[in-house]
C-alpha cells in the first residue's frame, strides 16, 4: 500500500473538513512509518512529541517497573484507542516512563503533535474530533481500572470477554495476564474455569 492509501484511512477516521487547506497541510506533514513486530514506536525514557494514528496492526503499551520489568497497561489498535501520544512527553515535557511495542508488523501515520495542534485550534470539527478522541481513551483506561479494582480476577476476565474479546484475539495471554495484574498460570486457570 503506498502513503496515498495510508492516508486516505486517516482520512476516513477524520470528521468532514470544509477547508481542504488543511487535510493538504496534514498530508505535506505526515509520516509513514513502519514498524515490525516487538519493535518499539515510542522508547522507554525518550522524548517523543508526536501524535500517531494506527492505520494497520496493533500496539502494546508497557510501563518499565523500578526492577526493569515490563507491565502491560494499555492495548491499541486501528480501531481501539488509534490515536496515540506520548502524554507525560507532550502534557508535561518529560520523557516517557513507558514505551509502546509494536504486537504485530504494524502502520502508524505520525505528524508533530505541536503542529497538529496548532491545526486543529482553526477547525471547529477536527477540535471537536481530537477532544472526543481523547475523552474515549481517558474513557477506556479508566474502565478498565475501574473494573479490575472492583471485580474479582474471575469476574474481570468476564467482563474483558463481554466486552472487549477482540484482546483475547489479537494479543498474547501474557500480555492480558500482566495487564490484569495476574500470572500467565492464572489466567490459564481462570480460562478454564470460564464457558462461554
Amino acid at each position: 500500500m503506498d502513503s496515498i492509501a495510508y492516508f486516505k484511512i486517516l482520512t476516513g477516521k477524520l470528521p468532514s473538513v470544509n477547508d481542504s487547506t488543511i487535510l493538504h497541510q496534514l498530508e505535506r506533514q505526515c509520516e509513514i512509518i513502519h514498524v515490525e513486530k516487538g519493535e518499539s514506536l515510542v522508547a522507554f525514557q525518550s522524548s517523543n512529541r508526536k501524535i500517531y494514528c494506527i492505520v494497520q496492526g496493533s500496539f502494546i503499551r508497557n510501563i518499565i517497573t523500578s526492577k526493569g520489568e515490563e507491565k502491560t497497561v494499555m492495548f491499541h489498535t486501528e480501531s481501539f484507542c488509534e490515536f496515540l501520544k506520548s502524554y507525560d512527553t507532550v502534557y508535561f515535557h518529560q520523557k516517557t516512563n513507558y514505551e509502546i511495542k509494536a504486537n504485530e508488523p504494524s502502520v502508524v501515520i505520525a505528524v508533530d503533535y505541536d503542529f497538529f495542534f496548532q491545526l486543529i485550534k482553526n477547525n471547529r470539527e477536527l477540535l471537536e474530533f481530537y477532544t472526543h478522541k481523547t475523552e474515549e481513551l481517558f474513557l477506556a483506561v479508566d474502565l478498565f481500572r475501574n473494573f479490575q479494582l472492583g471485580l474479582t480476577s474471575e469476574e474481570y476476565l468476564k467482563w474483558l470477554y463481554e466486552n472487549y474479546n477482540f484482546l483475547f484475539l489479537r494479543f498474547p495471554g501474557q500480555n492480558i495476564a500482566s495487564f490484569m495484574g495476574i500470572t500467565n498460570v492464572w489466567l490459564s486457570n481462570l480460562k478454564a474455569k470460564i464457558t462461554f
